[in-house]
């Protein structure tokens, strides 16, 4: 045997398989560490960083703020249970004007709801008498949209915390069930949006000009809630997940504890107060659905906007630039077994079938097929990415 076959049997099958990759999402419209660097490395406006990953679009200023209908995720089955520091809440039902410290609105059947008054979130509770009609309960805080003072807001309890919400918040017959939906004023949900997507922190950095990339997060994330989102119809116009954009409130206390801790950030409402009313607007005469990702890896990845370079990306605080991940074979095997529904055998290689042609190693993995001795599995790379929990679709197997 040659010294060459003796060193190919030495490493077959392999004990572990290493990948190599850049960026971390999706990498459609806007990299927010490629905003960060190209505002704090190369010292661009947010009008340039907008125009940059959502070519092709324009930004007006619109006359009003719509209201969104926030879905609240896990809330579906579950009883709405809310309270108010100033012991003012209202109802939307007929026949029960008047203020509530605490209600408590539970479904019924498809048709009605039963609600409750209590003195707080912990009851005792006090049934209306008679259940509701409807597809929907309305409660208002005290100080609906604009107020300050978190007394005056609605504050959604009963799951080990409470959350403080701007606006109104609904009990909606939806999803075979009931579900809680927060109804907001755009600029106040995009208020909490950007310190969830973003660090406040950026706007500090590089003597203040980090402040441009958190201007463009609230342009971004502003025009993304007004373009909408269908999955929700008929009771939402977004979520508050990863599903959609990531949204808190004003912020939560923990129970047990009189201290609540504030999502919003000053900075991240200078952000909003200063851009506010400005939207990307598409060709079509459209809200441009302007999403964006942690990282694009040097390329975003096309789309609804067209592909472009990012050198922002290059950033030194980024660490999803380039990032690296080792599995054991064994586990490798495992997460194809699951995905072809039986057993694949032994790991054999990978071939890259076919990549995006943009950026380092050819761009993104379209398309992959990984060899095992009983069968060989052909999928995309964003298949692989969800299969093995990877950062993007950008990757090379070694």
């Amino acid at each position: 045997m040659t010294a060459t076959l003796l060193a190919l049997t030495a490493c077959y099958p392999p004990s572990s398989i290493t990948i190599t990759g850049r960026g971390y999402g999706h990498g459609r419209g806007m990299g927010q560490w490629g905003a960060y660097g190209y505002a704090v490395d190369h010292g661009w406006s947010g009008t340039q960083i907008l125009q940059h990953f959502y070519g092709g679009t324009t930004m007006p200023r619109l006359a009003s703020s719509p209201r969104q209908q926030v879905y609240l995720t896990g809330s579906t089955g579950l009883e709405v249970l809310v309270a108010n520091g100033l012991g003012r809440l209202h109802t939307s039902i007929d026949g029960y004007a008047g203020e509530y410290p605490a209600l408590r609105i539970r479904y019924v059947d498809s048709t009605h709801f039963q609600v409750y008054s209590g003195p707080g979130c912990g009851g005792p509770w006090t049934a209306f008498p008679s259940t509701t009609t409807g597809s929907t309960v309305r409660v208002k805080g005290a100080g609906g949209d604009a107020t300050e003072d978190p007394r005056a807001m609605i504050q959604r309890c009963g799951y080990g915390f409470t959350r403080y919400y701007r606006g109104d918040m609904l009990a909606i017959h939806a999803r075979d069930s009931i579900v809680t939906v927060n109804d907001v004023d755009t600029e106040s949900l995009v208020r909490s949006v950007i310190p969830r997507e973003v660090s406040p922190s950026w706007a500090d950095a590089g003597g203040g000009r980090g402040a441009a990339a958190v201007r463009a997060q609230a342009v971004a994330a502003r025009s993304y809630a007004i373009a909408g989102d269908t999955r929700w119809a008929g009771y939402a116009t977004t979520c508050d997940s990863v599903s959609c954009q990531v949204y808190a409130g004003y912020g939560t206390r923990t129970a047990g504890s009189s201290t609540i801790v504030k999502v919003e950030d000053p900075r991240t409402d200078l952000a909003t107060s200063s851009t506010a009313r400005q939207i990307r607007m598409a060709s079509t005469g459209r809200v441009a659905r302007t999403e964006f990702s942690a990282s694009t890896g040097g390329w975003s990845a096309g789309g609804e906007f067209p592909a472009v370079r990012d050198d922002g990306d290059d950033t030194a605080p980024n660490s999803n630039h380039t990032w690296s991940v080792s599995f054991s074979r064994s586990s490798f095997e495992a997460a194809f077994d699951r995905f072809h529904g039986g057993d694949v055998g032994t790991y054999e290689g990978t071939d890259i079938v076919a990549r995006n042609g943009l950026g380092a190693d050819g761009g993104r993995v379209l398309t992959l097929r990984a060899r095992f001795t009983n069968v060989d599995v052909t999928l995309s790379g964003d298949q692989l990415r969800s299969l093995l929990g990877l950062r993007s679709n950008w990757f090379s197997v070694t």
